[in-house]
């Protein structure tokens, strides 16, 4: 059990990222300010997915950066733009203010996030990195309660400037945690000089985790990123949703992540998704509060195992050098998942409404999913 040898550097970038995404996660209700600044759906989903397009456009850079001069002097640099980006929005309404606060944080996410699984990973052997990224992880999803759920509460009881004071001093708090991290110097050796970012994502056995996850962001990003106008239209609110998922994430990533075996884990990865495209499908029929309860267990135990299963796949057998660029490689897929399939269901939104966007979301990762399997299927036979 890779429990027995957790040490400083593994502990401090898990915490720290955790805090982070706190701060990351609070911005999911963006959409609420957004809204009560009269924005329409399509600037919404704009405004949400120049955040990724930032991440991705930068990521190739940023992630080479990250193994060539160290993991904590960027990871720092990434926490003081996040800082001062979130703080930024209690002075700005302005539409184009908005996106250009986007990309910097985008820029941030892209860094620090990088950095953190870089230094948890190269903390781990290749046998503890199943579990102990699912460890990672599961830290990270303990954020969607503390980001989100309570945020949800002090913009209805204080305001938004409130809200933005409290998504800061998260990122505040795991600046503080990362200093203390021993950096490795950049690891760099020949490899570095010779693997580019491009040419890592070539390689057939990192392509399909890309097209994976790209499947598994873009369910992520329309359920996180429309969920919360999609329950508001009916009345309902969102914060139960966030809670039943970080309770669910963390909880199987903990305990169930060592049950599965590692023989045929794509398969699996992709049964997964199906159930994640499933509960997606479902979303137009939440009515009550129960069913937003029910509909966070179904999606948050399908997406659970999913992110830290295809990364351990794609870190097993590399060099501690390229962890940056493995991770970059993987967090873009996720990013461009995410943002440019906002960017689509927002539009789709405002034209046939929230129900049809869930379904068509849904049925794209279905159709995904099913190329993959045959793809797997001729490779094997």
């Amino acid at each position: 059990m890779f429990f027995k040898n957790l040490n400083k550097n593994f502990l401090l970038a898990t915490f720290g990222n955790c805090l982070f995404f706190v701060n990351f996660s609070c911005f999911f209700l963006l959409p609420l300010f957004l809204d009560a600044n009269n924005y329409s759906k399509s600037e919404v989903g704009i405004v949400m997915s120049t955040f990724g397009f930032s991440s991705i456009l930068l990521t190739p850079f940023t992630s080479t950066l990250i193994d060539k001069y160290g993991k904590k002097i960027l990871s720092l640099i990434a926490l003081f733009l996040m800082i001062i980006s979130s703080i930024s929005y209690i002075f700005i309404v302005d539409f184009k203010i908005i996106l250009l606060l986007r990309v910097i944080q985008g820029a941030a996410f892209s860094i620090f996030f990088n950095s953190s699984s870089a230094i948890a990973s190269n903390s781990l052997n290749d046998k503890e990195k199943k579990d102990g990224l699912s460890f990672f992880s599961s830290f990270t999803i303990i954020s969607y309660f503390l980001g989100p759920f309570f945020a949800e509460k002090i913009i209805l009881h204080f305001g938004f400037t409130e809200f933005f004071v409290y998504a800061s001093v998260f990122s505040l708090i795991s600046f503080g945690l990362m200093t203390f991290i021993v950096d490795e110097k950049g690891d760099i050796d020949n490899e570095i000089q010779t693997s580019s970012f491009f040419s890592i994502i070539k390689e057939s056995k990192i392509l399909k985790i890309l097209v994976a996850n790209f499947l598994l962001a873009s369910g992520f990003g329309v359920v996180m990123n429309f969920l919360s106008l999609s329950l508001k239209e009916k009345g309902l609110s969102i914060g139960l949703f966030f809670v039943g998922y970080s309770i669910v994430v963390s909880l199987s990533r903990i305990f169930l992540s060592n049950s599965l075996s590692t023989k045929n884990l794509f398969n699996k990865i992709l049964i997964m998704l199906g159930g994640f495209a499933l509960a997606i499908f479902f979303v137009p029929s939440i009515t009550s509060i129960y069913h937003v309860v029910l509909f966070s267990v179904f999606f948050s135990l399908s997406y659970s195992l999913v992110y830290p299963f295809l990364s351990s796949i794609a870190l097993v057998g590399k060099s501690k050098s390229l962890t940056g660029r493995i991770f970059g490689a993987i967090n873009s897929s996720f990013s461009i998942g995410v943002n440019v399939m906002t960017f689509l269901f927002g539009f789709i939104a405002e034209i046939f409404g929230f129900a049809i966007m869930f379904k068509f979301a849904s049925l794209i990762i279905f159709f995904g999913v099913f190329m993959l399997y045959f793809n797997e299927r001729e490779r094997i036979e």
